[in-house]
């Protein structure tokens, strides 16, 4: 349904029925009829046909109290948002695996899926994501119907106005028409957004940065992402690609030096400690014989147990994490940096080493919180808050 002009009476209607439905999501009191009246100081006969369409239109749920009115009487009947009204799919495209999940609309997982990207990227991509959503619709019991929307985050540049990634070296799409390709399958809004812009979504609704202002989320796999929240907007830059910092130079020296390249289009940061890159330097560095694959967990696993080689290439990819922290502290001064991706599970070990040398260089106004994501699939928990942001009912408080 198309947004009416501003400042008619339908406008008006719509606004009205956008504070009530987010009043009460984000209060913390149970909400009456009567009570939201006196909240929103809106007429109670107002209120009353705005609260009967919500109710109709399945966004609230009226449920009588378990407890007697105050002096007896009736029981006073509350209004509670309907979290399984509509449904939302987030998609994550990661350089390694691609999770898919369906969730309810408080972000709460129903049922996930994976694929592994670059052996479908090697098949047809699209095709094996459409089916793999459909498959977690049959299995979930849903139709086209109980979705709200699709949102997936790609791990590159994004245009979200016009769905296209324009560059994702991990993919190795160049100005690919995601949204329009996916959305041919679907009757539902299909949303294209940076993966970790997405993420950051997920990080300021329900993770560690919830009820901040500014926040930067950091996620290191196997590349190096960063979504910037500013006054509590997503910020993604003049040409949607703001929070680039991959292809921060975060030594001077070794910038001038040749350095291997781990995916065409990756930057000097990546290159340095994106997950590919540390194993790359640790079979480099040891004298030990390496059998089978080996992982960024499994090298800063060795680096805890105090290996020589594996504490070499660590210390030297968190050099870089740090001076890359510092230079976004000091040009942002945001409320908290989020550390996230693969490096977060071994957050609890280098974080004490990331904050000393944050305060070594940072004066005392640019001091900057460092946490660690608590949220596993925060990216798919954006998804569902930009699918949210993006819906008319939802759009006026950037509270997802």
């Amino acid at each position: 349904m198309s947004i009416p002009q501003s400042g008619t009476p339908t406008y008006l209607k719509l606004l009205n029925k956008k504070k009530v439905l987010q009043t009460i999501i984000g209060g913390d009191d149970y909400y009456s009829r009567a009570s939201l009246a006196k909240e929103l100081n809106i007429s109670k006969p107002t209120i009353s046909s705005l609260v009967d369409e919500l109710v109709k239109e399945g966004w609230l749920i009226e449920k009588e109290s378990n407890e007697t009115a105050h002096g007896g009487g009736r029981k006073p009947v509350h209004l509670f948002f309907n979290k399984v009204c509509k449904y939302t799919i987030g998609v994550d495209i990661g350089g390694t695996h691609t999770e898919i999940a369906i969730m309810n609309l408080e972000g709460e997982l129903i049922i996930t899926g994976k694929l592994f990207t670059q052996q479908a990227l090697k098949d047809d991509f699209i095709h094996l994501l459409v089916t793999e959503i459909n498959r977690l619709l049959r299995v979930s019991g849903l139709i086209n119907t109980d979705i709200l929307s699709l949102a997936i985050g790609a791990p590159g540049i994004t245009d979200t106005e016009k769905g296209i990634v324009i560059e994702a070296p991990s993919l190795q799409w160049d100005n690919y028409p995601l949204q329009e390709k996916v959305s041919s399958y679907f009757p539902f809004p299909v949303y294209i957004e940076n993966d970790v812009n997405m993420a950051v979504l997920g990080e300021y609704w329900k993770g560690s940065a919830k009820d901040k202002s500014n926040v930067v989320l950091i996620t290191i796999g196997t590349g190096v992402g960063c979504g910037i929240i500013i006054n509590r907007e997503l910020y993604r830059g003049f040409q949607f690609a703001a929070g680039e910092i991959g292809y921060m130079i975060t030594n001077k020296d070794q910038a001038g030096q040749h350095f291997e390249t781990m995916f065409d289009g990756f930057g000097f940061l990546e290159n340095h400690v994106g997950g590919p890159a540390i194993v790359k330097q640790y079979i480099k560095n040891s004298t030990t014989t390496v059998n089978g694959e080996y992982s960024a967990e499994m090298v800063f696993n060795e680096a805890i147990q105090g290996e020589t080689y594996a504490t070499k290439v660590i210390n030297e990819a968190l050099d870089h994490i740090a001076v890359s922290l510092i230079n976004v502290a000091a040009l942002l001064n945001p409320d908290c940096i989020v550390l996230g991706g693969g490096i977060s599970k071994s957050g609890e070990w280098f974080l004490p080493k990331l904050q000393h040398k944050i305060a070594m260089y940072l004066p005392k106004q640019s001091q900057t919180e460092v946490l660690l994501t608590q949220l596993p699939q925060v990216a798919l928990i954006g998804a569902t808050a930009l699918c949210l942001r993006n819906h008319e009912l939802f759009s006026i408080e950037k509270k997802f």
